[in-house]
């Protein structure tokens, strides 16, 4: 099949850049889309940066969420558009992570299989997997952690890491109550839940992070929490 060509070459093939010290890159994605992965992304980076530390955002996606955001001119981040559609865009990722002399780099990465293989595979030393209480998302999500544990036995290493992240979660609802007993059979790290909150939804409009936006809310502090598990993740 095309497909199983295509994970082959992303996922498999020899990895012939070698990343650049202090660069860090985590890779936001998951195989569907509308589970909250760019507003992580970009409000990921952007506590990051809060911290003091430079940032490259890089949006592969071809819906250009964080791109948009980034328009505005009012992130603590520097942005780049890179979309993932081929080899060679993969290619242009590596390159530009291995030269990248920002302490992070954050990828909101695009929601297929190619691409999110190409991250996890080849540059990435953290994936985020965003997923909400539906069943679907809960299915795509076993996905792209079967391609991640095929990338650390290729690399044999730990590498890349992983945190499942609960996304838009609401629970006030039965699923949103489970998601967490929901997400441990996938046997990987569990990040802190990124609630359901208008505030990501007006701080998008007032293209605003949220830590400008609504600083000390409820969606920031999320966030805080959400960057405290990466670095612990990362080891920094």
């Amino acid at each position: 099949m095309e497909i199983t060509g295509n994970l082959t070459r992303f996922l498999f093939g020899t990895v012939r850049y070698t990343r650049r010290e202090p660069a860090l890159v985590i890779a936001v994605m998951n195989l569907k889309g509308g589970c909250g992965k760019s507003t992580i992304a970009v409000n990921l980076a952007c506590e990051l940066a809060a911290d003091g530390e430079p940032v490259l955002l890089v949006d592969n996606d071809s819906q250009r969420t964080a791109s948009s955001w980034l328009s505005h001119g009012r992130l603590p981040v520097r942005g780049e558009f890179m979309p993932l559609e081929n080899e060679a865009d993969g290619e242009r990722l590596v390159r530009a992570a291995a030269a990248s002399n920002e302490r992070y780099v954050v990828c909101d990465a695009p929601a297929h299989v190619e691409a999110a293989a190409l991250a996890a595979g080849k540059i990435a030393d953290l994936v985020l997997v965003p997923v909400t209480a539906s069943g679907v998302d809960l299915l795509a999500t076993q996905m792209v952690v079967d391609l991640i544990r095929k990338a650390r036995t290729l690399r044999r290493s730990e590498t890349p890491k992983c945190l499942i992240v609960p996304s838009k979660i609401d629970r006030r609802t039965d699923a949103g109550r489970r998601i967490d007993e929901q997400v441990q059979r996938f046997g990987e790290g569990i990040g802190p839940a990124v609630h359901q909150r208008t505030a990501f939804v007006d701080a998008f409009g007032a293209g605003q992070w949220i830590g400008d936006f609504a600083p000390h809310s409820p969606a920031h502090y999320d966030i805080k929490a959400l960057a405290v598990a990466v670095k612990r993740s990362l080891r920094v």
